[in-house]
Formats: structure tokens, C-alpha cells, sequence
């Protein structure tokens, strides 16, 4: 199966049981248009709906041993491989900095419900700059937002939470 039809049937099958989700990572940027190959599916989900979603991808798939990082402190992380397709699975997600732990806040307001659940490019753009090696990722968003109107609430709404100065700095540039 082709990337596609593995995040359709995903999508389907976690839309049917009603488990609130988000689509992100390279998936998110391609369908924004940028410059990415996206070789695997990021799903970032409700904590509430952590297990039974585990549990579901579990029936698609293989789980995959991961690596323990002392950069990560997401409550949930688990990798499947579907179909020959990787998928992350993360609910909870944390990301421990110089300056202390960010926690992102999943909401599912600011998921795109249109067609597929995509997460806000917002979002990525500060899970970008959190996450070593991610520049290019983080310079391509930054290139895209100057064309586009900037989710500034949403923006404001990351800002509020721990993030080391630096990106606090990054992101009043799009916020004046």
C-alpha cells in the first residue's frame, strides 16, 4: 500500500471509533504545499484517546521497539509499521529544552476537520524548532507564513507556554 491509502484507512478507522486526532510532520507541510517527501505518518492524539488508539493501530500493524531520547517526555510515543508504512503515534507530547519542558497543548479546535484531520502549521513550526535537525523544516514554514495569514491566537496561545527564549523571540516576530 502506498502512503495514502495506509493514512486513509488509518484515518478511517480512528474517525469511525470517534478518537480525536491530528495529522502532522512532513504529511502536514506537503499538504501545505512545501517542498517535503513525506515517508511517514505523525499522528499526534488526545490523550484521552491515547490507549484505544494504540490498541487500534495494533490490529493494522507490527509495533516497532523504539529508542528511549532524554529529549522526548511525551507520555505516549508508540511506532507501527502499517502495510510497510512507519507511523508515530504520540499523545501527550513533550519536548524537554534548555529552559525546561514544553507541553504541547493538543485542541481539537485547531485541527482541520475539512477533508483530513490536519493539524495547524502553527503548531508544527514550534515543534520544529524544539527538535535538533529541523531548521530547514523550520525556515520552510517561515517562508510559507509570509505569504499567508498567520494564526495569530493560536500563536499566542504556544508562546504563553515554556519555550526557551529564543523561540518565545522567533515567534513575537510574527505576532507584531
Amino acid at each position: 500500500m502506498s502512503l495514502e491509502q495506509v493514512l486513509e484507512k488509518v484515518v478511517v478507522c480512528l474517525q469511525r471509533e470517534r478518537i480525536q486526532f491530528g495529522i502532522g510532520g512532513s504529511l502536514l507541510l506537503a499538504q501545505h504545499g512545501l517542498q517535503v517527501v513525506p515517508r511517514d505518518i505523525d499522528l499526534v492524539v488526545a490523550l484521552a484517546d491515547a490507549e484505544r488508539a494504540v490498541l487500534l493501530l495494533f490490529e493494522m500493524g507490527i509495533v516497532l521497539e523504539q529508542d528511549e531520547t532524554s529529549l522526548y517526555a511525551t507520555e505516549v510515543f508508540q511506532e507501527f509499521m502499517i502495510e510497510g508504512i512507519d507511523l508515530d503515534l504520540m499523545s501527550g507530547l513533550q519536548v524537554h529544552h534548555d529552559e525546561g519542558v514544553f507541553v504541547y497543548p493538543f485542541d481539537e479546535q485547531s485541527i482541520d476537520s475539512a477533508k483530513l484531520p490536519f493539524m495547524a502549521l502553527v503548531d508544527w513550526y514550534v515543534i520544529y524548532q524544539l527538535i535538533p535537525g529541523r531548521e530547514q523544516k523550520v525556515a520552510m514554514i517561515e517562508q510559507y507564513l509570509t505569504k499567508q495569514e498567520v494564526d495569530h491566537e493560536r500563536l499566542e496561545q504556544l508562546r504563553r507556554l515554556v519555550l526557551p527564549k529564543a523561540i518565545r523571540n522567533r515567534i513575537d516576530q510574527w505576532l507584531n
